[in-house]
């Protein structure tokens, strides 16, 4: 590939990128009978009831502050999730799941189970290891910010 092609590559790899994500989070909403995956996310990271960080919770869901907040707002107030200080840090703030919230993440993953996702789960490692590959490869060749 010569220097003129890279940039159109890359264009075209990034867009192909956005698209299966979105397509992806599509069909794992319409799954839910979710206008987002969300929620799901929320309740896929604090479904071990051990407690997780608002900033696992922005890690897991890709949301940023004001609006991860506002999602938590949300599940709190249909008693999905509730907030606790961190014992040992207390600046900290601990999301943990409700009894309500535990029934609603088990019904969502029957819901992923009925789906029909099947063949797309089946290719997991190696659509991981390829995004994975692609990802060090980025990080690799970031330009260094002066």
């Amino acid at each position: 590939m010569d220097d003129s092609t890279a940039p159109a590559a890359l264009e075209e790899l990034a867009r192909l990128v956005r698209r299966a994500s979105q397509e992806l989070d599509r069909v794992v909403a319409t799954s839910l009978g979710e206008t987002s995956v969300a929620r799901w996310h929320v309740l896929t990271a604090v479904a071990a009831g051990t407690g997780r960080p608002m900033s696992h919770l922005g890690e897991a869901t890709l949301l940023t502050g004001a609006s991860l907040t506002r999602l938590i707002d949300a599940m709190i107030a249909e008693n999905l999730v509730h907030r606790k200080v961190d014992d040992t840090d207390r600046r900290r703030v601990l999301v943990f799941p409700t009894r309500r919230g535990l029934l609603t993440y088990r019904t969502m993953t029957r819901a992923i189970t009925a789906a029909g996702l099947d063949p797309v789960a089946a290719d997991t490692d190696r659509l991981t290891g390829a995004l994975t590959t692609m990802l060090d490869q980025l990080r690799d060749a970031e330009p260094a910010i002066v």
